[in-house]
């Protein structure tokens, strides 16, 4: 019974004793891993040694694991495992201690530890011990980064600083000085010199050798003296401060120098008066020009935002008295809709002695708004923080920056023709709405003697439908009035001017009250269109409204010309193609810089061959010709573009798709340019297949009438002139009675007749 309870008792002991090194385990400052070297599997793992490395236990008791986690970069996980493994297997435990190492937690924070391992061969076991050196190493690197600093700091002045020991020779000194010594001396100096070198001359060395032993004795001073190079020949004068340097225990070890040059200040002190002087002058001008100045510039108190003080252009652009902007804020100088900007902004500024520049928009007395530019700084003013800025109204900058924009996209819009003439005037008119606010713009297009609405994008619907297709007259309201004197017209007043006598009543009902109306004039000065401008309130066009009115008419110029124009090639395309289903010749038209060829639809219908245009005309050309006729026919490209010829006319023969020639007669005319080359050839050939036959019909008919004439007229005179010779056989004298005597004569002058018109017959016929 005793030795169980001993039993007990040691196990008892046992279990307090592990878990007491648990607890101490568990506590420690440092983290530990127990590992077994044959599998690499943690068997002890203390929470330090997971806060350390930033990962659940879990994740750390596997070797492979652990590496891959706490180096998620491969490339360095390859190096620092490659270098563990190696030290381990090396057995040597001076190997085995890791600094300044870089871990990555699961959060993805870097770290750096320094670790080491404790083999325990016998029991197969390997301690891991870590500890988090992020603090030092930072601290480490940022000393480092001081030092670095602090070089840079040194060597980045033009002043001279240097040290030297109790033997007055050099520590350490910066380049500046360094380079001195170097021109002075000719001397690359460097530091356990000396730092009295003999080029300086007696007097300079033994007043240097006397600074240095005052400052040896421990006296902190700072003198004003003047050094001279002998190598520039040349005095700089210095502010020169000497303070004893002490180490750790106290003993005085050095001087520590540092001397900054006041050549130009001591050149300017004896300006230095003047400069007073003219300072007090200064900032009399100073406030003249603030009072003066052509731009308005307002100060204001930075807490409040109230305004304290502003010249005389603010009074002026603003419409307020002084008293009145005294009373305001800044905030209040914008509209209310601007707010909330304004409250982004003020969240960005910048601390004082930052300059501000920013666009806003302002609010006049009279309630008109600008858009301006204002430059403002942050300063102290009679011991309180204000705000100084200088305002530049940018309105009409901002407005032709705009209409410049608007006009740039219009034209594209127009050059790309991508939408209808009355989609881009729209676009257009409301843009320009928008740069004058309460402007309602009308564009009507002239066609005969009236006018008819082709966009107007803010007008009442109703109000359009009753002034559709006014008649232009003298006094046919603003649009027809214009039109018809073919210069501008401005009713100010519609409700009272005897042009609107017609149409003021349906101006009222919308509210219409104004009324401005410019021609839009085409390159022959014929009216194509007229612009209105509508207010609904009596106004007369200001500066920057005549400016946006005188370019809307070139640009509508432009736009309604464009149209025009491409409205009559529609119409002549179409009577063009009209024409060619009109006629039975094959019209062609001949590109003389592209060598293609464009054939209507005929050429498919008389001759087989396809419509359309021809790429490559020259061979189904010349193919197609009758070959006895090509050398007389056929036209070259280079023939054409620079030769003289204007028309062109050949008959000839063309193979249809069949085989069979058609007889055809071509005729073309040459479109030249300026410089007399030839651009186009255009041209109609026509089928004479037919009339060709019906002429060698009536070839061959009068061939056989003339065969005929031929046989009768012979056949008929010979028995004529058997007659006729007979006649003269007969004696006039011995025929007996006059009657007989009559009738032989009259027998000869008959059958003479008849000889003449046969040989008529045969004259003509032979001819």
């Amino acid at each position: 019974m005793e030795v169980q309870n001993d039993q007990s008792k040691l196990v008892k002991e046992l279990e307090e004793r592990n878990a007491f090194i648990e607890t101490i385990l568990q506590n420690l400052p440092i983290g530990i891993a127990v590992n077994k070297i044959d599998d690499g599997k943690a068997t002890v793992v203390n929470k330090r040694f997971s806060e350390i490395y930033g990962w659940p236990d879990a994740d750390l008791t596997d070797v492979h694991g652990f590496f891959k986690n706490v180096y998620p970069d491969e490339a360095y996980r390859k190096e620092i495992m490659g270098k563990v493994m190696n030290d381990i297997q090396s057995g040597d435990e001076d190997r085995m201690r890791w600094t300044g190492v870089t871990v990555t937690t699961q959060t993805g924070e870097k770290r750096a530890i320094n670790s080491k391992n404790i083999p325990l061969y016998d029991q197969n076991l390997m301690i891991s011990t870590v500890m988090d050196v992020t603090t030092e190493y930072t601290q480490a690197t940022e000393i480092k980064r001081a030092k670095a600093n602090q070089e840079a700091l040194i060597n980045g002045t033009q002043d001279f600083i240097w040290s030297v020991d109790t033997e007055l020779c050099i520590i350490t000194a910066n380049h500046s000085f360094l380079e001195m010594l170097k021109g002075a001396t000719g001397k690359d100096i460097k530091e356990g010199d000396n730092v009295l070198f003999k080029e300086f001359g007696k007097e300079q060395l033994a007043k240097w050798k006397l600074n240095y032993e005052r400052a040896l004795k421990g006296e902190q001073f700072t003198i004003k003296d003047q050094i001279f190079n002998p190598a520039q020949e040349t005095t700089v004068y210095s502010v020169i401060s000497l303070s004893p340097m002490f180490n750790e225990k106290n003993i005085l070890f050095g001087v520590a120098c540092y001397a900054r040059d006041i050549t130009q200040e001591t050149l300017n002190l004896l300006e230095k008066k003047k400069s007073d002087a003219a300072l007090i002058e200064s900032e009399k001008i100073y406030k003249y020009l603030f009072d003066k100045n052509p731009s308005p510039i307002f100060i204001w108190d930075l807490e409040t935002l109230r305004i304290i003080d502003c010249n005389e252009e603010a009074i002026i652009k603003y419409g307020y008295t002084r008293k009145e902007l005294f009373n305001l804020t800044m905030t209040e100088l914008r509209p209310s809709e601007d707010m909330l900007l304004h409250l982004e902004a003020k969240k960005t500024e910048d601390p004082l002695g930052g300059l501000h520049k920013k666009t806003w928009r302002h609010k006049k007395k009279n309630g008109e708004l600008i858009c301006v530019d204002i430059t403002a700084q942050l300063i102290h003013l009679n011991g309180k923080r204000v705000g100084m800025g200088i305002v530049n109204d940018v309105t009409e900058s901002r407005y032709y920056h705009e209409l410049d924009q608007l006009e740039k996209n219009i034209l594209e819009m127009t050059a790309r023709n991508e939408k209808s003439i009355t989609e881009v005037i729209s676009i257009y008119l409301s843009g320009v709405e928008s740069l004058h606010p309460g402007m309602l713009c009308s564009i009507q297009e002239k066609k005969g003697n009236c006018l008819f609405n082709l966009s107007s994008p803010s007008l009442p619907p109703e109000y359009l439908k009753s002034i559709e297709g006014g008649e232009i007259g003298s006094n046919a309201g603003s649009c027809g009035t214009a039109a018809f004197l073919k210069q501008k017209v401005i009713v100010t007043d519609i409700a009272n001017d005897i042009r609107w006598k017609d149409y003021k009543e349906i101006a009222g009902k919308y509210q219409l009250k104004t009324c401005w109306s410019y021609p839009i004039l085409n390159g022959d000065n014929n009216v194509i269109a007229t612009l209105a401008c509508y207010y609904r309130e009596i106004k007369a066009p200001a500066e920057l409204e005549e400016k946006t009115i005188q370019r809307a008419e070139h640009i509508l110029q432009i736009i309604l010309e464009r149209y025009q124009r491409e409205r009559a090639l529609k119409i002549s395309n179409e009577r063009f193609e009209l024409a060619t289903l009109a006629t039975s010749d094959i019209i062609w038209d001949w590109n003389l810089e592209t060598n293609a060829v464009f054939y209507s639809g005929n050429i498919q219908k008389l001759f087989g061959h396809a419509s359309g245009v021809n790429n490559d005309n020259l061979p189904f050309y010349f193919d197609h010709v009758h070959p006895d006729d090509r050398e007389r026919v056929v036209l070259y490209p280079d023939q054409v573009k620079y030769g003289t010829m204007l028309n062109w006319t050949q008959e000839y023969r063309f193979r249809k798709a069949n085989g069979e020639y058609a007889f055809v007669v071509d005729k073309g005319i040459v479109v030249r340019n300026e410089q007399g080359v030839g651009v186009r050839m255009i041209g109609a050939i026509q089928d004479i297949t037919v009339m060709k036959q019906n002429e060698l019909r009536i070839l061959q008919q009068n061939q056989q009438l003339n065969e005929i004439a031929l046989i009768n007229a012979h056949e008929i005179r010979r028995p004529v002139a058997t007659i006729l010779g007979l006649i003269q056989l007969f004696n006039k004298e011995t025929i007996g009675g006059e009657s007989n005597k009559d009738l032989l004569k009259h027998l000869e002058t008959v059958t003479q007749d008849l000889d003449t018109v046969i040989k008529r017959i045969i004259d003509k016929t032979v001819n």
